[in-house]
């Protein structure tokens, strides 16, 4: 049975496109070096630019692929990075103006670190390597691996192979996730005592499905649609959730741009494998995002509380969006940097269970 889609443009835009909503924000500040050559780069080309190198994993069926920044002595410190819920690869190029442009689609964090640190991103299922902006399609692999114990087992081993081959007497190992990728990060830490610091940046904190009949609740509030089409909304949302629990392995593309077998794989509540975490949790909200409801996140502190746990930093920024945008004076300001540099500052001062 498939699923009709919701008609409310709120649940269009805020709620249900996730994906959309994250390619704007990220897009925003994608970073560009436009090459003198009409010729389609390299990734070597790519990863010179942007000071990476490309590393591979081979297991039976598999290849990992991570990008680690160059270094010319081994780190002690390594921070990775979990992408949210887009797919798309981390490098593009584009050509405009007959000349080639090289797109990292990934923020700058790594450009504050210093040498002892390593910074390394993970490719998504289907996505290593760079691709044509102009002409990408989603490859099939990415849908048929797009999962959460997919992305968990592939950052899991990076993470051993980084430990064995480019740190020198590892000295920490911060994960940080940010929307979809703070679902990955938390379940990521709950089985891996490699990590030492964890960032939980504007992840769900209950299960997606609540969150979205809770947008619904929230734009009948504001006025944004009526009681009862709140109801009709949510009520098909649960419809939808039902059709998916009792297919949850297909690997069919919704009206979304998902599958089955992604959704379903994230049923459990990131609160759960949160409150089974000892180590120290720097967790991000937003109370203007978009994506993910700031009404659930302050659910995490009390929940800490009631089970006697004080290994939380619980973060909310006023007036910022999911990629921690923030308007003022009609202007739009990029506050990322300064999340990130405030989190790298409160690692250094946290010691963790796992040093």
């Amino acid at each position: 049975m498939k699923m009709e889609k919701v008609t409310n443009l709120y649940t269009i835009i805020q709620v249900i496109c996730i994906s959309v909503i994250n390619l704007i924000s990220f897009s925003v500040k994608a970073q560009n070096y436009v090459l003198s050559t009409q010729s389609e780069p390299t990734i070597e080309e790519a990863l010179d630019k942007f000071g990476f190198t490309e590393q591979k994993i081979i297991i039976s069926s598999d290849t990992i692929v991570y990008y680690l920044t160059d270094y010319t002595s081994k780190p002690a410190k390594l921070v990775l990075f979990i992408q949210g819920t887009d797919p798309f690869p981390i490098f593009f190029y584009q050509f405009k103006n007959e000349q080639a442009r090289l797109i990292g689609w990934f923020k700058d964090d790594y450009k504050t670190l210093d040498s002892t640190y390593a910074y390394a991103i993970v490719a998504k299922p289907g996505l290593s390597g760079i691709f044509n902006k102009d002409e990408f399609t989603v490859p099939k692999k990415y849908n048929e691996c797009n999962y959460r114990e997919y992305r968990v087992n592939q950052i899991r081993l990076t993470i051993e192979d980084i430990k064995q081959h480019h740190l020198k007497d590892p000295e920490k190992i911060i994960v940080y996730g940010h929307s979809e990728g703070a679902q990955i990060a938390a379940a990521l830490a709950r089985v891996d005592t490699n990590i030492t610091h964890l960032g939980f940046w504007s992840g769900n904190v209950l299960n997606n499905f609540y969150e979205f009949t809770l947008f619904e609740r929230i734009a009948a509030l504001k006025e944004q649609q009526s009681d009862s089409a709140a109801h009709t909304h949510i009520e098909e949302l649960i419809d939808w959730y039902k059709n998916i629990k009792e297919n949850p392995n297909s690997t069919g593309i919704d009206d979304w741009g998902f599958t089955n077998k992604r959704w379903s794989s994230y049923e459990e509540a990131p609160i759960n494998d949160l409150l089974k975490i000892d180590i120290p949790i720097y967790s991000v909200f937003a109370t203007e995002d978009e994506s993910t409801p700031i009404e659930t996140a302050y659910l995490l502190p009390i929940q800490f509380i009631q089970h006697r746990k004080n290994n939380l930093a619980f973060k909310v920024f006023i007036n910022y969006d999911h990629s921690y945008r923030e308007r003022k004076n009609d202007q739009i300001i990029d506050n990322w940097s300064k999340v990130f540099g405030e989190f790298i500052e409160w690692t250094n001062k946290t010691k963790s269970n796992n040093d």
